[in-house]
């Protein structure tokens, strides 16, 4: 019994990313872009821990119905992501900015093994091993101002089915975030999709293969074929394994502790065969870029390691010579916990970014230096560098992101700024 429970707890964890794509999935239209034309805020519920510097738009496929088409004109006016991202949340393609040499062109994703379709030789073809694929496209937004431009900028990026009439209903959202949804399948529920998911977007790895096989969930999977032994393993792995999960452990090869922050170094996007990490990033922040196109530098807690928290005001202070690395633009991000999502606020300021900075937005100090106070309460007099802690939850993470990074950043030698509780 032992083996088996093992075996089961092993799979929950591996499939858990897959499990998530499906919940966020779902309510999708998988014929072209939905267009996030202005910034999410505290009433997006999809997708836990969105920016608020780029404008978002979001595809899927079903390659084993039909491949897609992608076409990516040349863009100079803003900085822009196009990461394909696999129905395990690995990334298997990133075109954009940053690659000028994988950026703008003909592009025809397709299921491997599939034959490329008449007249379309002269596309670049992407070859996917699994059927459901994501598109998280990033695109740099200065501001509300820059709605119409980036809304252009969307519209110039495309993907379709070069089979339409072959794309098969999606089932429709149940209002779960995609976390909650993973998280609160019982086990006969979360194995029965897994086996269902997994013809479409197969198990790559042998060892689990065998896990999967000693456990009957293999195609035409039915629960109620399974022996009591193994039906026994499948509820105790779950159970393990979700609170493996949940827990969300700093592995020190992917995490560094800076003045109370965590810098993310690594083990996002690109996963090997880590797969808890892969399930944790897939709980905690789902669509997680490769770290070369975006660095993640994450904190719950103020300088002495306390729970951030609405009972208290704190300041961000940020040297002249302490600004995040980032060869485009960087971010401060406010986030409610345990929700994970921005916070309503009377002013509905969620963020702040290079960009505040450089239009005067948000005020630097005459030195250069710049100040951010967090707070539940609005300060006395000027708002300008106030960013609103919740009202309706009682702690909050901030949230660092800096796009394109430097080596200085992903070698975890720039150090982020102490918040002091004040």
């Amino acid at each position: 019994m032992g083996h088996l429970t093992e075996a089961a707890k092993k799979l929950y964890i591996y499939a858990f990313p897959l499990i998530v794509t499906e919940g966020t999935h779902r309510g999708a239209d998988d014929k072209g872009f939905e267009h996030f034309r202005k910034f999410p805020d505290d009433r997006e519920k999809r997708i836990v821990k969105l920016n608020m510097d780029t404008l978002y738009s979001l595809a899927w496929t079903q390659l084993a119905n039909t491949p897609y088409l992608v076409h990516i004109p040349e863009i100079r006016e803003r900085y822009y992501l196009f990461p394909v991202m696999d129905a395990y949340t690995n990334v298997v393609a990133t075109f954009g900015t940053r690659t000028p040499e994988h950026a703008a062109g003909d592009y025809l994703p397709a299921l491997e093994g599939d034959p490329v379709p008449a007249g379309y030789e002269g596309y670049e073809i992407i070859r996917l091993p699994d059927s459901l694929n994501s598109i998280l496209l990033r695109i740099e937004t200065r501001g509300s101002e820059d709605y119409p431009l980036v809304n252009r900028l969307q519209d110039s990026i495309t993907i379709r089915p070069l089979y339409p009439e072959r794309v098969q209903p999606v089932p429709a959202a149940d209002g779960r975030t995609p976390s909650a949804f993973a998280e609160e399948l019982d086990a006969r529920d979360y194995f029965t999709l897994f086996a269902e998911l997994a013809e479409n977007n197969p198990i790559r790895d042998p060892e689990y293969l065998n896990y999967a096989a000693a456990l009957g969930i293999t195609p035409g999977f039915d629960w109620n074929a399974l022996t009591p032994e193994q039906q026994k393993a499948l509820e105790q792995g779950r159970r393990e394994a979700l609170a493996l999960v949940v827990k969300n452990g700093r592995n020190p090869a992917y995490f560094k502790q800076k003045n109370g922050w965590t810098a993310i170094l690594g083990g996002v996007g690109s996963y090997g065969t880590d797969y808890l990490q892969r399930a944790q990033t897939a709980y905690s922040g789902w669509g997680a870029n490769l770290i070369d196109d975006s660095a993640y530098v994450t904190t719950y807690t103020d300088h002495d390691g306390g729970l951030l928290t609405n009972q208290h005001s704190y300041r961000l202070h940020i040297a002249p010579d302490g600004y995040p690395h980032a060869a485009v633009f960087w971010s401060l991000t406010l986030y409610g916990e345990p929700s994970r999502y921005p916070v309503p606020n009377p002013i509905d300021r969620f963020s702040g970014n290079t960009y505040d900075v450089e239009s005067g937005r948000i005020k630097q100090n005459p030195d250069g230096s710049l100040d951010i106070l967090i707070s539940a309460a609005a300060p006395g007099g000027e708002t300008a560098n106030w960013l609103p802690a919740p009202q309706e939850e009682e702690h909050f993470s901030l949230a660092i992101r800096i796009y394109w990074p430097d080596e200085q950043t992903i070698g975890g030698n720039w150090d982020p700024p102490a918040l002091e509780r004040i």
